[in-house]
C-alpha cells in the first residue's frame, strides 16, 4: 500500500513540474491540428491583340501621288481588356511620355504596368491623343523586299467593332468610348479594348494608306501587325500580324484582291 502511494505521489509530482516547467501534454500533443488555408495567387487575365482582316483595298491619288487605301481592324481575343493609361504633368509637353498597362486577374484585381509606349496628340482631323507606332503597315514585293510603308502608325482605339462577343467575359455592350482619347487639352487618357471588340480605322482616315507611286503592275503583299515592338503584355505574341495579297494592273491604277492571311483568331468566326 505505501509502495502504490509512493507510485502515485511521484507521478502528481512529475506530472506538476511539466506543467510548471511548460512541458507539452501527451495527450494534447497527439490531436491533429486543422488544415491552414492556402490562398491562390491571382492569374493575370492578359490581352491577346492581332488584325482582322484587311479590307476596303483601293488606289486613289493625292498630290500626284499614288496611294494605296485600305480598312485595318484591330481586336483583342485575349482573355482580359487591353486597357492604357497616358499621363503628362502639364500642357506644355508636347507627348505623354507615361503610358502604363493595366492588367486584370481572376480575383477581381488589377496591377499596372509601365510601358515604353508615347502617346501624341493628332490634330489632322482625328482630334485627340494617339498611341505611338501600335501598328505597322507595310507593303512587299513578291521576293520579300520592301515596296513602302505607312506613315499611319499612331492610333487611339476603343469598343466600335463587335468581332467576336462568343469570347469567355466578353460584354455584349462597349465599355471602353471614343471620349477616354482625350482632347488638346488632356492630361490624362484612358483607352482599351474589351474582349472580343475591335476597333476599325476605314480607308478613308488621314494617312490610312501606303504610298506605292512608281510601283510597277505586279503581285504584292500588304502585312499589319498590331505592337510591333512587343510593348505590352499579350496571351500570344504569335498571332499579331495578318496580311492580304494583291496585284496592281492597268499601270498601278488598280488593284486585285488575290489573298488574305489569317486573322486574329482563325478558329474563331463569331457574330
Amino acid at each position: 500500500m505505501r509502495r502504490n502511494r509512493r507510485r502515485i505521489a511521484e507521478g502528481l509530482l512529475a506530472l506538476s513540474c511539466a506543467i510548471a516547467l511548460g512541458c507539452e501534454n501527451p495527450v494534447a500533443s497527439d490531436r491533429v491540428s486543422p488544415p491552414t488555408a492556402v490562398t491562390a495567387a491571382a492569374t493575370d487575365r492578359l490581352p491577346d491583340l492581332g488584325m482582322a482582316r484587311l479590307s476596303s483595298l483601293s488606289v486613289g491619288t493625292s498630290n500626284g501621288r499614288r496611294l494605296l487605301r485600305y480598312s485595318t481592324t484591330i481586336v483583342n481575343v485575349g482573355s482580359g481588356p487591353f486597357e492604357l493609361h497616358g499621363r503628362r504633368a502639364s500642357t506644355a509637353e508636347p507627348q505623354m511620355s507615361s503610358v502604363t498597362q493595366r492588367v486584370f486577374d481572376d480575383a477581381g484585381g488589377s496591377r499596372d504596368i509601365a510601358t515604353p509606349a508615347v502617346m501624341v496628340y493628332a490634330g489632322d482631323g482625328h482630334n485627340h491623343w494617339h498611341v505611338r507606332d501600335l501598328q505597322l503597315q507595310e507593303v512587299f514585293r513578291a521576293d520579300g523586299t520592301s515596296a513602302g510603308r505607312s506613315d499611319k502608325r499612331g492610333f487611339c482605339f476603343w469598343d466600335n467593332v463587335r468581332y467576336r462577343l462568343t469570347l469567355p467575359g466578353a460584354p455584349q455592350s462597349p465599355v471602353y468610348q471614343e471620349s477616354g482619347c482625350g482632347d488638346q487639352g488632356s492630361l490624362t487618357t484612358a483607352v482599351g479594348l474589351s474582349i472580343g471588340w475591335g476597333d476599325i480605322y476605314p480607308a478613308s482616315l488621314p494617312d490610312q494608306n501606303v504610298n506605292i507611286t512608281g510601283l510597277a503592275d505586279a503581285r504584292y503583299r500588304l502585312v499589319v501587325t498590331a505592337d510591333p515592338g512587343g510593348w505590352f503584355a499579350e496571351s500570344n505574341e504569335a498571332n499579331n500580324s495578318t496580311w492580304v495579297d494583291f496585284e496592281l494592273y492597268r499601270h498601278g491604277r488598280r488593284v486585285r484582291v488575290l489573298g488574305y492571311g489569317p486573322t486574329a483568331m482563325i478558329a474563331a468566326r463569331g457574330p
